[in-house]
């Protein structure tokens, strides 16, 4: 498992990062169930542990299902840390096991053939995704079977960062710095390959637009809309979600409308974000409840957190 620079970051990083390549090598090793129960009791602690994270997964599940019972709310969270506890994990097999044992945990694809469609037409394609289920599972999988890169956040630690993205590119994906901004995507997008963006996120107020997410405002990207404008490029959703009791991993990918973009900022956000809702609303306690997706709002409304 490479990806681990020795002279790059502080000692304490470097430090960090090894400890953190040791566990990916060690939890890649043990077998998938016994996982799937120790990432169960892990996001049981973390549940007890983090009142704060706690309470910002109750806020947004109370956004997202207002007309659920209290009781059956909690319920959820309950089975939403566990799902966390899971995902933390998974990485070990989805970044340190061996590929080939890595790609086997994708027991079920659907819908890629569309994806396959769109390519031998010549088109350029978009993915887009949310923090559900095993999403790095995803990452692995669409970097073996098309040309894609996708964008990232960098990592405040350099050894850190070289790791994850050694990680992540290991089946072939290429990963792009958001902070290079969207015109390097154009080109990826003018050479017939995919792009791939997480867009579940809040961002800048100055940067996105409100679009309902669960019925509430939440402050969205508009990237989506504009990178798929120039060319027309088919765009879709992708999910990938935890199967039963360690068991592996389903993905599937769903085309948005042809109408998509409309060209209204505000109209595209709303279909993408359906588009995520419906899949999450699948599998909810798989959904990362602990971002504060609500974070900002409009300016006539109070922040929920």
């Amino acid at each position: 498992m490479g990806g681990f620079i020795k002279d790059a970051g502080t000692r304490g990083q470097r430090l960090g990062t090894f400890i953190v390549k040791w566990l990916l090598q060690w939890t890649a090793r043990w077998p998938d169930t016994w996982r799937s129960r120790c990432g169960g009791g892990l996001g049981l602690i973390a549940m007890a542990a983090l009142p704060k994270i706690r309470r910002v997964v109750d806020i947004n599940l109370k956004i997202a299902f207002p007309d659920w019972s209290l009781a059956r709310r909690q319920q959820l969270r309950r089975q939403n840390f566990c799902e966390l506890g899971r995902t933390t994990l998974e990485l070990g097999p989805i970044w340190a096991r061996p590929l080939p044992g890595a790609l086997n945990m994708v027991r079920a694809v659907e819908g890629a053939e569309a994806v396959d469609h769109a390519l031998a037409l010549g088109h350029g394609v978009i993915l887009f995704t949310a923090h559900l289920g095993p999403w790095e599972a995803a990452v692995l999988y669409t970097g073996q079977r098309w040309p894609i890169t996708g964008m990232y956040r960098a990592l405040r630690n350099p050894c850190m960062d070289a790791l994850m993205r050694h990680c992540r590119e290991r089946s072939g994906a290429r990963q792009l710095n958001k902070e290079r901004g969207i015109r390097p995507l154009f080109r990826v997008l003018k050479k017939k390959e995919i792009i791939g963006i997480l867009t579940d996120q809040n961002v800048d107020p100055r940067e996105g637009v409100f679009a309902p997410f669960f019925g509430y405002p939440a402050c969205t990207t508009p990237v989506l809309g504009r990178l798929a404008a120039r060319d027309r490029v088919p765009v879709f959703g992708m999910f990938a979600y935890r199967l039963p009791q360690g068991s592996g991993f389903r993905i599937e990918f769903v085309p948005l409308p042809d109408t998509f973009p409309s060209g209204d900022a505000v109209a595209d956000a709303t279909v993408m974000n359906d588009c995520m809702e419906t899949a999450i609303r699948k599998a909810p306690e798989q959904y990362w409840w602990v971002h504060r997706r609500f974070k900002d709002q409009p300016a006539a409304r109070e922040r929920p957190y």
